[in-house]
């Protein structure tokens, strides 16, 4: 099975497009202007917890994990 790779910003806009919300409104969620969300958008430098509060406040849950071989899992 191949696997596709997006990135952060990708993943964002896409679950804000499921949720029924544009970027700008989740920014807006998180206390963070347009300019602000764009730009971290850009570098795609966001911690653990800043995703699953975005997954949150979308209605949805965010995993961000390592899964071993094993079954073993390092989230």
């Amino acid at each position: 099975m191949e696997a596709i790779l997006i990135i952060i910003k990708e993943k964002v806009e896409a679950a804000c497009a499921k949720a029924g919300i544009t970027v700008e409104q989740l920014g807006l969620k998180l206390g963070m202007s347009t300019q602000a969300i764009n730009n971290r958008l850009k570098t795609g430098k966001f911690a653990q917890e800043e995703l699953e509060r975005m997954a949150a406040l979308m209605g949805c849950e965010y995993h961000s994990l390592f899964v071993f071989p094993d079954g073993t899992k390092v989230e």
